[in-house]
């Protein structure tokens, strides 16, 4: 098997999500890495699954986009069927699936490249969504650009405060 410090200059590190990744993740034992580098490895398995993240929502997306009505609640029982979830959990990740794709494909970029979690992509679209496509596309990218070092917590807060009445109604502050 191999480790990541078997790689020259722990490139695999340095990976974008994908099969390639994947394909490096599946050959490292977990008993057989230091303390050092499972903090490494678990950083890479969370890009990794940032990635299928996005892949599901671009196909959940797809599928809300060909019933009728479109979107429609057909498409959560479906997904809710095929997921086996909640009918109220299948509806939100619908709703989330098509406003990333519809409504923040920069959000969505950054979850396929694996920088933001599914959680914080959730969040962004969440507070934003009221927000006009102009001042949602400002708010989104500098969202962007501080969710990567943010916690979940940190960056509700500063979706909060960026679209407080009193900042601005939806100014994002830098």
């Amino acid at each position: 098997m191999t480790r990541p410090g078997d790689h020259p200059s722990a490139a695999w590190a340095g990976l974008a999500p994908g099969t390639v990744l994947n394909a490096v993740l599946e050959t490292f034992e977990p008993p057989a890495l230091s303390r050092r580098e499972l903090p490494r490895v678990a950083a890479a398995y969370q890009r990794q699954g940032a990635h299928l993240d996005a892949m599901q929502a671009r196909v959940i997306a797809e599928l809300a986009g060909r019933v009728d009505p479109p979107g429609g609640p057909a498409t959560a029982v479906t997904i809710a069927e095929a997921l086996h979830l909640e009918l109220d959990a299948a509806t939100d990740l619908v709703s989330l699936a098509v406003d990333l794709v519809s409504g923040l494909p920069a959000t969505l970029a950054a979850l396929d490249d694996g920088r933001i979690t599914l959680a914080k992509a959730r969040l962004i679209a969440q507070r934003t969504r009221r927000l006009g496509p102009a001042t949602r596309a400002a708010v989104e990218a500098v969202a962007l650009a501080r969710a990567p070092q943010l916690t979940e917590a940190q960056l509700r807060r500063w979706l909060d405060d960026a679209m407080a009445p009193g900042n601005g109604e939806g100014r994002a502050t830098s």
